[in-house]
């Protein structure tokens, strides 16, 4: 709702300060000038004083040092130094005030030694610092000045008197010279006291003078400032009062006047148009009775607030009764005006019409916390009440359950029927599933097709059955869009709303992989967690390895070892291996590759790792271009969940294109249940990629059931026998005949084969006699650092991986 801003309010208020702060400079310009004249008058009355003083020291000293040179008592030259000293000081005082800069405290110091009182001394420093040249100062500063050569010759008189009685007792002419000397300075400086004496006596009367009438002239411009300035002031006050009154009548913004009883005084034509309720009815009626009857408590406790003085005003939005008995929303600002003395105060209270606004913003607050598609709670709202849940799951230890459904199959109906289609069906979802939860249970679109539910008071057990029921009414739904029916399903996930539970962010990761759990049971199907589930427990611990891999590979903490495939024969050339992907942990320790590569295949993060190993081979293949020479293959392993990536091939074209390194280089290894599983993404993977003159192997052979059923569909190259075919072909008749086989149907099919985990030499020999192509092992070759192969004669400290710190065997 816009404001009604009250013209010429702000020009107003400054005037009006500025009339005030004027009024307040007048009155500190008042309080200077009298602490100037009374500070000047201190001074002038601390010289005077000091003068006497001056004179009654130098008179005193005079008297014993004449007695001193008399008859020689210590004493005498004792009380003479000590009355002489009060006069010097004053001296230094004044040559401390006439450097540039004045030394202040040397001079205040010099005060003080002329036994001036130590409260008249900032004034009388300040006195001469600024009035010593002043006409009716400057005499008596000139009489001071002219003091000073005879205060030297009084300190050498007693400088040759002490001299004289210390030695032995003086010539009695010379001590009567001295004391002739001594009263001729004397008498001298008594000229000059009498002299200073009169000049501060002329400038006392002087100064009176002038300062009487310059206070008068000041007073009498003091007085007509300050009564123009309040003239001015009552004026801008009946103007005030008159604009108030304009603004009162005149203002879109309703202004009641109530008195402390809570009777309406007064009320402007706005209030009246607000509460729908004319003047006459309005005035002379209690204020209460506008207030809608639930709202009544609302006022009190600020109402009483204000009249005790506690604050000055206040502001509540509440509910009032308006004339046709509808009732409005309105916020009132409500503040008391304090008149003067003998007259009654009053509330004054603002009333604006909030209606629309506050239905404005409810509405936006619906926006907020719904989803727009769904009508549910959103996710972030969602989220709040999880919190209130676990908050009241730690306080009451009271039992509720967290869910998450996601669908099945719905992006089958999005890509089929359209968008279009796919909302429709998530509006008819969530009317279902509303219809099918308790009062009090809690249902968000957290987005897409994803669905979460908080049930209330509600067991494991309880929660079990109230989603499978879900699920089932999910399962039944048939969706037709344009003459074309769907079906879809739910998995489910269920945890328990626990106290120990760290925070909603612990419980919303634990529900996300219960209902992963149902995914990867078979979809279509709820899965009930525990706090102690152990599978669960397993399964967030491979899912932390997600974040550890896409660290790993920000920080560039995977490397590369290389185990070397022997050929059987002396007659086949060429250099073979297969190349492995390693990692180091956070302190630099190796991890396993059957702790990463199991999550990192399971949760669709191993194709960034497939695709690491390409372009660090492809990249050092470049750099070592005298190995390359010599190369037979280089095998690369590839996941099937890499071929979910169409765009595998072309990265690898990419690769190969920006490094110039011939396609024959490399052997890709497919193990026979990825090939199986992406049959048609693999071949046309294979097509491509042999035009580049890339071999393929499939690794694992023989352990699948259809392995010789798709081998022809497949242009590949090499098949590797599984090791555990090969690991005990010396002490397993079996095991030798599956060898035998699978090299008989290779010989066939013209294909190479290469035997896995040959472990020892009657292994590789027995190998040789079936008429294997290539053999790998550790009993033929341990795993090394893949720039080994690539530089034999480089350092090791040269190389960019890790060092190999220990034998590990690889499994």
């Amino acid at each position: 709702m816009a404001s009604t801003a009250v013209p010429g309010r702000r020009p107003h208020r400054l005037k009006t300060a500025g009339l005030v702060t004027s009024l307040i400079i007048l009155l500190i310009a008042a309080v200077a000038f009298t602490v100037s004249v009374v500070q000047i008058q201190s001074a002038i009355t601390g010289y005077v004083g000091g003068n006497g003083i001056w004179s009654r020291a130098q008179l005193t000293a005079v008297s014993h040092l004449d007695d001193y040179a008399a008859q020689g008592h210590p004493e005498d030259l004792r009380l003479a130094r000590q009355w002489l000293d009060i006069p010097l000081g004053d001296m230094d005082a004044r040559l401390a005030m006439e450097q540039r800069p004045m030394d202040y405290e040397a001079a205040r110091q010099g005060m003080l030694r002329g036994d001036n009182h130590p409260d008249d001394l900032a004034g009388m420093i300040w006195l001469y610092r600024y009035f010593s040249n002043l006409g009716v100062f400057r005499k008596a500063v000139e009489a001071w000045r002219d003091t000073d050569p005879y205060l030297l010759e009084l300190n050498r008189i007693t400088q040759s008197l002490n001299e004289a009685w210390s030695t032995s007792r003086p010539d009695p002419a010379q001590i009567e010279m001295v004391r002739a000397r001594l009263d001729a300075v004397n008498q001298q400086l008594q000229v000059y006291a009498r002299r200073f004496r009169t000049a501060m006596g002329e400038a006392a009367r002087w100064t009176s003078t002038a300062l009487s009438v310059v206070s008068a002239v000041f007073l009498i411009l003091l007085a007509l400032v300050a009564w123009r300035l309040g003239n001015r002031l009552v004026q801008i006050q009946r103007s005030s009062e008159q604009k108030f009154r304009s603004i009162f009548e005149q203002s879109a913004v309703g202004i009641i006047q109530v008195d402390t009883r809570g009777i309406v005084i007064d009320a402007n034509q706005a209030a009246c148009q607000i509460l729908d309720t004319p003047d006459d009815h309005l005035l002379n009626s209690p204020v209460m009775d506008r207030i809608h009857p639930d709202d009544l408590p609302l006022s009190n406790a600020p109402h009483k607030a204000l009249l005790r003085g506690r604050m000055d005003s206040y502001t509540l939005e509440q509910r009032l009764q308006k004339g046709s008995g509808d009732h409005l929303w309105a916020r009132l600002t409500v503040s008391m005006v304090h008149r003067r003395s003998g007259q009654a105060a009053y509330f004054v209270v603002m009333l604006e019409d909030i209606s629309e606004s506050r239905r404005l913003a409810s509405e936006l607050s619906y926006q907020a916390t719904h989803d727009a598609l769904t009508g549910l709670l959103n996710r972030r709202e969602f989220e709040h009440r999880l919190a209130m849940m676990l908050g009241r799951a730690r306080s009451e230890h009271s039992e509720h359950a967290l869910c998450f459904i996601d669908l099945d199959q719905f992006k089958i109906v999005n890509d089929t029927s359209g968008h279009a289609a796919g909302d429709q069906l998530l509006r008819e979802i969530a009317r279902l599933a509303e219809s099918r939860l308790r009062e009090g249970d809690v249902l968000a679109r957290l987005g897409g097709d994803e669905f979460g539910l908080i049930l209330q008071n509600c067991n494991l057990d309880t929660a079990a059955n109230v989603t499978e029921k879900l699920r089932q009414a999910l399962e039944s739904i048939v969706f037709t869009w344009e003459e074309q029916s769907h079906s879809i399903g739910a998995s489910i996930g269920v945890v328990p709303i626990y106290a120990e539970a760290p925070d909603i962010g612990d419980l919303l990761r634990s529900v996300d992989i219960a209902c992963y759990m149902a995914k990867d049971g078979g979809r279509n199907r709820v899965y009930v967690s525990t706090p102690d589930d152990r599978q669960l427990h397993l399964q967030r611990g491979e899912m932390a390895w997600l974040n550890r891999i896409q660290a790993a590979l920000a920080e560039n903490r995977f490397y590369l070892d290389a185990q070397r495939i022997l050929p059987a024969r002396d007659d086949k050339k060429g250099l073979r291996y297969e190349v492995l992907v390693r990692l180091t942990n956070e302190q630099g320790e190796r991890v396993s590759p059957a702790e990463f590569l199991p999550a990192a295949e399971r949760f669709g993060i191993v194709h960034k790792i497939d695709r690491w190993v390409i372009s660090e081979v492809v990249s050092q293949l470049a750099r070592a271009r005298q190995h390359l020479e010599t190369l037979d293959a280089c095998h690369i392993n590839l996941s099937g969940r890499s071929f979910d990536q169409p765009d595998l091939a072309d990265f690898i074209v990419g690769e190969l294109n920006a490094h110039n390194i011939p396609g024959s280089k490399l052997c890709f290894e497919i193990t026979e249940t990825a090939a199986v599983h992406n049959l048609l993404d693999v071949k046309a993977f294979m097509t491509r990629l042999q035009k580049l003159g890339c071999t393929f192997a499939l690794d694992d052979f023989g352990t699948g059931l259809s392995s010789f059923g798709y081998l022809r569909q497949l242009p590949v190259d090499c098949l590797k026998i599984d090791g555990s075919f090969v690991r005990n072909i010396t002490r397993d008749r079996n095991d030798l005949a599956m060898v035998q086989a699978i090299h008989d149907i290779s010989r066939t099919l013209d294909k190479v084969t290469v035997a896995e985990c040959v472990e020892d030499g009657a292994a590789a020999d027995l190998l040789k006699d079936v008429g294997v192509d290539f053999l790998q092992g550790f009993g033929l070759h341990r795993p090394c650092r893949f720039r080994e192969l690539l530089f034999p004669h480089t350092p090791p400290e040269a190389a960019d991986e890790p060092p190999l710190t220990e034998q590990v065997r690889w499994p």
